[in-house]
């Protein structure tokens, strides 16, 4: 497949996100087995890149990019392909379940967002299933929050609290059941404490992970800030109170000061394997933050990290890397795909909706 020769300059955004969707799609599906490869071109294992074939929470952002493309474009092959594709996340993992519960959390609101866009409810019953397992992991660890995984209940971090507060929230919306807005807020109030920097807004990434009660304030990652932003709009939406929106504003500053390149404004590399999904996350939040409340200091943000990207790509296959400022090295995980996908489909969606 060859890149598109149009200059950037005579290419709106939903072209841009087209030309990366297919792409993505032209060298990661795998029509025979109904998921997304992990890798192009596919090489074993080494120190650095993840031997695991299937990759669940990896299938998960995949979902999310089918659910982009069929709210960009309408098409009903996008939503069977998410069907498909949920069907065998469930019968490579053996089920739906695992035992990470932020990996749960980020399949389950791709499934809502499936439900959402398709009304199927196979969609539906996945994310209501996964929140039922979800909630279990809160405990008394650290004051509360809900574990990182099952056989780790007492390390909290921002990647299994977050996104559950948004997954409460919009199960909210959808359903009404007010037992879930109180978990979101519940699950908010414990991250305010014990993750989010007081002084700047800027999030930490975990709580005790070494048993010694220690936070993770050196890993400083693009989607712990994403999901939080997205937190914390989520509730402001719902109850309109003043504080949440403060929240999304305060980390989504900090996370422009902290993580632009101060000479471009571009989004830093955080690496293969899973860290290769953590820009995708972010833009997509900081996206829903444009959408909230009209930030110009975040759009531009977003506007110089896609010019960046959209440049960058892989001249050959179009797809884009861990740096949105070079290009990609291969073999390319799908992660790093993903995420360029998601930025080039945030800045569609920003193009098509009001502000």
């Amino acid at each position: 497949m060859n890149a598109p020769t149009q200059p950037m300059t005579a290419m709106i955004a939903s072209d841009r996100a087209q030309h990366a969707f297919d792409a993505l799609m032209a060298h990661y599906w795998n029509e025979a087995e109904g998921l997304f490869d992990i890798r192009v071109p596919f090489v074993p294992a080494d120190n650095d890149l993840p031997s695991d074939p299937f990759h669940y929470w990896w299938q998960a952002h995949a979902l999310d990019s089918l659910v982009d493309a069929s709210l960009r474009d309408g098409n009903p092959l996008h939503l069977e392909r998410a069907a498909r594709l949920l069907g065998s996340i469930v019968q490579k993992n053996l089920g739906l379940t695992n035992d990470y519960y932020d990996d749960m959390e980020w399949l389950a609101l791709a499934a809502l967002r499936a439900w959402d866009a398709s009304q199927n409810p196979v969609f539906r019953d996945a994310a209501l299933t996964l929140w039922a397992d979800i909630q279990g992991g809160w405990n008394d660890h650290c004051g509360g929050g809900i574990a990182w995984r099952k056989p780790q209940l007492d390390y909290k971090n921002t990647p299994a609290n977050a996104p559950a507060v948004i997954l409460a929230a919009r199960l909210y919306t959808r359903f009404g059941d007010p037992a879930d807005l109180a978990w979101a807020r519940r699950i908010f109030g414990w991250l305010e404490v014990h993750l989010i920097d007081p002084a700047s807004g800027f999030v930490w990434d975990g709580l005790n992970r070494m048993g010694d009660g220690a936070i993770d304030r050196d890993w400083t990652f693009t989607y712990c800030q994403g999901v939080t932003v997205g937190a914390a709009l989520e509730l402001h939406g719902i109850t309109g109170e003043p504080q949440y929106l403060v929240a999304a504003q305060r980390t989504a500053g900090a996370a422009r000061r902290a993580l632009a390149d101060p000479l471009t404004g571009v989004m830093p590399d955080e690496g293969r394997g899973d860290a290769g999904l953590f820009k995708g996350i972010l833009v997509r939040h900081l996206a829903d933050f444009v959408q909230h409340t009209g930030d110009e200091a975040t759009r531009r943000w977003l506007d110089t990290n896609a010019d960046a990207a959209w440049l960058c790509r892989d001249p050959a296959s179009g797809l884009s890397g861990t740096s949105w400022a070079a290009a990609p090295h291969f073999p390319l995980d799908l992660t790093a795909a993903l995420s360029g996908v998601t930025l080039f489909e945030q800045m569609a969606a920003l193009e098509r909706e009001p502000e």
